[in-house]
């Protein structure tokens, strides 16, 4: 955090709007920054069944014969 001039608005009065931004930027990004180590890890899927490659192996076989029509 930057140290503000005696000649600045906030020394004087109320936080102006651009110190109030800049603080509440701040604040959120800590938030969000928070928020970040409580996700948890996703976890890789597990190996494919036959049946799952099976339905890929179909889907596949269609596109490709869709290509050759085109």
């Amino acid at each position: 955090m930057s140290a503000r001039p005696n000649d600045h608005i906030c020394a004087k009065q109320a936080v102006c709007f651009q110190c109030f931004r800049a603080g509440s930027e701040r604040v959120r990004a800590r938030r969000e920054a928070w928020a970040q180590r409580a996700l948890p890890f996703h976890e890789s899927p597990g190996p494919l069944t036959r049946r799952a490659v099976a339905h890929r192996e179909q889907m596949l076989a269609h596109l490709a014969k869709l290509a050759r029509e085109a």
